[in-house]
């Protein structure tokens, strides 16, 4: 199953993200929570602040899993402390929530639009689609590398042949998960063309290593 599933959001919290995919599923919708945790940190560094938790969904149910946790927050709304910190927020930076949803969370985000509505500025529903729309956009939007990256890449194919593997299949494959679901390429067409050389260089580097290897 796991393998069709796509990380919807993370979490530090395990009882939180279980409380997420037992709210999903009274909405019918499949969702599975993974621990992708090291058992060991190489670093000994203890790092307990980066979200480890995923709770992975089917792509298709991205957009429907928006709305049933938007819609769930809305009815919880009224028992919000009052010095939760979204209600000091001027129009303008609440309706930057409205704008960029994927940086605050579905809680955030029907705070703000509650906050809007009584406030005076309602956001429509063509408004908030045509957001929805810009703000895809420009997560589609490919990355660049820096040109060092991308030689580091050709000297890891010559010099050792798996690390090149290694970089040459992210330049060229590697995918990011947008907030309706869609999987787009991290990097541009450039990068990516350069990214199989990386790989076709790197598979000829270590054949050579180990021909070379199996002739002593």
């Amino acid at each position: 199953m796991s393998d069709t599933l796509l990380s919807f959001q993370k979490f530090n919290d395990p009882e939180l993200a279980a409380a997420i995919a037992a709210r999903l599923q009274e909405q019918g919708i499949q969702s599975e929570v993974v621990n992708e945790s090291p058992a060991f940190d190489i670093s000994f560094a203890n790092n307990h602040f980066e979200p480890t938790i995923q709770l992975k969904l089917a792509p298709a149910d991205f957009t429907k899993a928006h709305a049933a946790l938007q819609a769930y927050y809305q009815s919880q709304l009224k028992s919000l402390d009052a010095d939760y910190y979204l209600f000091a927020f001027t129009n303008a930076e609440l309706l930057d929530i409205i704008k960029t949803p994927d940086e605050w969370g579905d809680l955030d985000y029907a705070l703000a639009r509650e906050l809007l509505a009584e406030r005076g500025h309602p956001v429509t529903a063509e408004q908030e689609a045509a957001f929805h729309r810009e703000r895809l956009t420009v997560l589609a939007r490919p990355e660049r590398t820096h040109p060092y990256q991308i030689l580091l890449g050709y000297l890891c194919a010559l010099g050792a042949g798996v690390f090149g593997f290694i970089l040459g299949s992210i330049f060229a494959f590697q995918k990011k998960t947008l907030p309706n679901g869609d999987r787009v390429y991290l990097y541009p067409p450039g990068e990516r063309r350069h990214g199989k050389y990386i790989l076709a260089l790197s598979a000829i580097s270590l054949s050579y290593c180990l021909w070379h290897l199996f002739r002593l």
